[in-house]
């Protein structure tokens, strides 16, 4: 498994399945903010903080592509994944969103899986803020 120092993820989900993704990163050396809300993610959002942000796709008033745009705003830099439990089309949200990695997309439901963990630590580790 690949080795990760300790990291600052913000994972962004109103469903429940997510608890077991902050379950398995905090397990793992990572600290999390989680937030249900998009609004309560942007107002708590500060620059340079996170080395990867973690977006449902599917949120409530604010969708996780809005929700990436309005972090843009604030950090141009940082590192975002998307989770969905629909069918992902990869090649669509590149050509509409720069600085996407088709392994940022994360399939729905989430379990406990090490294969995960290590593609996380590798997108955090493959492009460093």
């Amino acid at each position: 498994m690949t080795k990760i120092k300790e990291k600052r993820i913000l994972v962004v989900d109103d469903e429940y399945d997510s608890r077991l993704l902050m379950i398995l990163l905090e397990r793992n050396g990572f600290t999390v903010d989680f937030f249900n809300d998009p609004f309560l993610a942007i107002e708590n959002f500060q620059s340079n903080l996170f080395s990867l942000i973690i977006l449902n796709i599917k949120l409530p008033k604010l969708n996780g592509f809005q929700l990436y745009r309005e972090i843009r705003k604030i950090d141009a830099k940082v590192k975002v994944c998307f989770m969905t439990d629909g069918e992902m089309y990869y090649g669509v949200y590149k050509d509409i969103f720069d600085n996407l990695d088709e392994n940022c997309f994360i399939r729905k439901p989430i379990r406990y899986d090490h294969k995960l963990l290590e593609r996380l630590g590798k997108i955090i580790i493959r492009y460093p803020n």
